[in-house]
């Protein structure tokens, strides 16, 4: 029989018991296992043998399977709540970001515009991440495949453009270079943003308008970056449709929440 790792095993035992208002004493005389070894298992410092995890699991009215289950909704609940954190200070920096771009080509920037740019660009990053993570972990739970690959692809063309800028920050790259491969950059971009919004739009059937909009605007602003000659407007139509996908994340968390 598998076992969860530490330390959530200890973690998920600690809750078991103490929904059922059991002591780590009681929970001894019930199992037949030092209060020494409980203590140690619930702080996460020992794996138990199988034999002793079954019995501390039957004291408890539970099975392995249900543990598991319990263990891989608490994952997700975690993994859904900090998606849609992320992704709301992935918006909120977004827009500092928009205006640091639109600055870059000054003659006489500021001396500390470099570091600041790094900076917003390192947070762009890594809470984008999460945020996308959070739509792989959806994908996960309506298995749709579809919507973990658009969303991977997402975040991996996200990491090619933004190591880029900041790269090309520091190196001798003049703007004409710069806007070429971001138009070559604008492309791909655009046809993943396409596919992710195809991807939430198929999830209206489980998620209701809100995933349908979102995927709908997702896709607009991907046509528009298409053209070259709309891609401002994409920019402003990717505003709303991040919200959107803020809001999808987290009303996939609170559904979760409650029928825990």
């Amino acid at each position: 029989m598998a076992t969860l790792k530490q330390p959530q095993l200890g973690q998920t035992i600690l809750a078991l018991r103490q929904e059922k208002k059991i002591t780590q004493e009681e929970l001894v005389d019930r199992c037949n296992v030092s209060v020494r070894t409980i203590q140690r298992i619930e702080a996460g410092e020992v794996t138990p043998r199988d034999s002793t995890l079954k019995i501390i699991l039957e004291s408890l009215d539970y099975d392995f399977n249900q543990i598991q289950d319990r263990s891989q909704k608490k994952r997700r609940l975690d993994m859904l709540n900090v998606a849609w954190v992320m992704g709301t200070i992935y918006f909120l920096t977004g827009i500092a970001e928009t205006f640091l771009d639109f600055y870059r080509f000054e003659i006489d920037l500021p001396i500390y515009y470099s570091w600041t740019y790094t900076s917003v660009k390192l947070i762009i990053l890594a809470t984008y991440i999460f945020f996308m993570f959070g739509f792989v972990e959806i994908g996960k739970i309506h298995k749709n495949a579809f919507l973990k690959i658009s969303a991977i692809l997402m975040l991996g063309s996200m990491s090619i453009m933004e190591f880029y800028d900041i790269i090309t920050l520091f190196s001798n790259f003049s703007e004409e270079e710069f806007l070429l491969v971001k138009g070559i950059e604008g492309v791909v971009f655009a046809g993943i943003d396409i596919a992710f919004g195809v991807a939430l739009f198929k999830l209206a059937s489980e998620l209701g308008d809100l995933s349908r909009i979102a995927g709908i605007l997702q896709i607009l602003a991907g046509l528009c970056f298409l053209s070259f000659v709309l891609g401002f407007i994409g920019l402003f139509i990717l505003l709303p449709a991040t919200i959107l996908q803020i809001m999808l994340i987290y009303k996939v968390f609170d559904r979760l929440k409650a029928a825990q």
